[in-house]
């Protein structure tokens, strides 16, 4: 199993569409072959800070994603919506 976390920090005059985007994203990707979670959850502190939770069976899964149109239109999308560049960590994981 890989395990990605992407921090986002939006813009603040943008968090209505950065939101937007990333529900869309999601919705689509939940439906690609290897995906076993994908989430965002946003700050209780600051609305502006998104965190995504996704788990992918494997990493070639996870790079298959990375190569989706719904994926590379929702990354130019964020380009504009973001306040900097996102911070992404992955794991692997050999738990389950």
């Amino acid at each position: 199993m890989v395990v990605l976390h992407a921090y986002v920090h939006l813009r603040s005059d943008q968090v209505s569409a950065g939101i937007a985007a990333c529900t869309e994203v999601r919705h689509l990707s939940v439906l690609e072959p290897g995906c076993d979670r994908y989430d965002f959850f946003q700050s209780p502190d600051d609305a502006t800070r998104l965190v995504f939770v996704e788990e992918w069976e494997s990493k070639a899964a996870l790079d298959l994603h990375f190569q989706q149109p719904a994926f590379l239109e929702f990354v130019a999308k964020m380009e504009s919506l973001v306040e900097r560049p996102s911070e992404i960590r992955i794991f692997e994981s050999n738990l389950l």
